[in-house]
């Protein structure tokens, strides 16, 4: 245990080291905060293995999980209450590090949300997502016991509805309980979205702005929602910090998202990616008890002390399937990108646009092609920023 504690230490402080120190970060602002961002996502990624392979090497979750089981008898509230504690554990030993990532946006003027607002937020998350893994943990036992071989399948079935109805309702039931939505404020601004959408088949009712100034000073928009929840939601930052015609361009991508139906794109990756990995989750799992349930003390397949096992599992199995859906987001925002920069007469705003979004976020304009792998759910500003300008030329050139 000490041994895998200091190795993961001596990691994090080489890691650090190198994004502080070595590596060349290309910002248009005089700071290293994009660098530093790199080092704190690959430790939020990290994080998580370190604590579970913690958990499964120390058996500290064992005792718990002996008293939970003497003091219930009924096995679904056995299931719900060790997986209620076991994450808010997790969670728990995490909040240091999101306190970190919070802090570091304040510092670096990314981010002016109030310090109680953010701690509210992040109890809401929490929450959400220790019930949500409580559930799974519920359902997998119980699934594991009725259908021995067949399990992963079953619970992949049962999560297809569920998943479609989240997607559905979140737009009006979810994402409210942490941002303000409003219809667009009446203006010309408001009449050139308006007009630019319904040159698209897009109605005003489904365009909205959320405000996001009293959290940050970034600018962003982007579709949500399937069906009749279908929507365009543009931050307040955007509209009032960017002109007219750069919000128009952005809006142009977005709208090539909603056009383009890229969410729908999203949700069949989704049905797809988690088969996979609960067929590599089940099979994994096999093996590994097959081979290692006497050394893991599991007494059966549903046994409670394989949680943090096929948690761990879980983890490794996103990461290793992570770049595929980052390299599928990339791609549909670069075919948004080329339905704007198409869509668009004067692309000087939209440099100015991306420009501005590079400046307020303080990105990396150019990263090594192992991070982008790894992170990017959009391409490197510096390409998009670069993309426009080869088109401008091009149409130079042509006129």
């Amino acid at each position: 245990m000490k041994k895998l504690i200091g190795a993961y230490g001596i990691f994090l402080v080489l890691l650090w080291v190198y994004f502080g120190w070595f590596y060349e970060v290309d910002t248009y602002v005089d700071s290293r905060y994009a660098a530093y961002r790199h080092a704190y996502s690959f430790t939020v990624l990290t994080f998580p293995w370190i604590v579970l392979l913690a958990f499964i090497l120390s058996g500290w979750h064992k005792g718990m999980l002996s008293r939970i089981e003497n003091r219930l008898k009924r096995r679904w509230i056995q299931s719900f209450s060790f997986g209620l504690i076991l994450m808010a554990v997790i969670q728990l030993l995490s909040l240091p590090l999101d306190a970190l990532g919070f802090a570091m946006s304040k510092n670096a003027d990314i981010s002016n949300q109030p310090v109680l607002d953010w701690i509210v937020e992040w109890s809401i998350q929490s929450g959400f997502f220790i019930v949500m893994v409580a559930v799974l943990i519920t359902v997998f036992r119980s699934l594991i016991r009725k259908f021995p071989n067949r399990w992963w399948l079953v619970l992949w079935l049962i999560s297809l509805p569920i998943a479609f109805f989240i997607i559905y309702v979140q737009p009006i039931w979810i994402d409210p309980l942490f941002e303000d939505f409003t219809s667009l404020e009446s203006g010309g601004l408001k009449d050139s979205i308006v007009e630019l959408a319904g040159e698209a088949g897009i109605d005003e009712n489904h365009i909205y702005q959320v405000n996001m100034s009293e959290k940050t000073s970034t600018y962003n928009a982007y579709v949500t929602g399937i069906g009749a929840q279908k929507r365009i939601v543009l931050w307040d930052t955007m509209l009032t910090g960017m002109s007219q015609n750069e919000v128009l361009f952005i809006l142009a991508h977005e709208i090539a998202h909603y056009v383009k139906h890229h969410v729908y794109i999203g949700v069949a990756g989704y049905v797809l990616l988690s088969f996979v990995l609960l067929w590599s989750l089940s099979a994994l799992y096999s093996v590994l008890y097959r081979n290692a349930h006497d050394r893991l003390q599991l007494r059966d397949r549903s046994d409670l002390r394989a949680v943090p096992v096929l948690l761990l599992l879980v983890t490794l199995l996103m990461f290793v399937t992570q770049p595929i859906n980052l390299y599928v987001s990339r791609y549909m925002e670069r075919s948004a990108d080329r339905y704007a920069i198409d869509h668009t007469e004067n692309l000087q705003p939209a440099l100015e646009s991306y420009q501005a979004l590079a400046r307020e976020s303080k990105s990396d304009l150019s990263p090594s092609n192992w991070i982008v792998w790894l992170r990017y759910t959009h391409p490197p500003l510096g390409e998009r920023i670069e993309r426009i300008r080869t088109e401008m030329m091009e149409r130079e050139q042509g006129d």
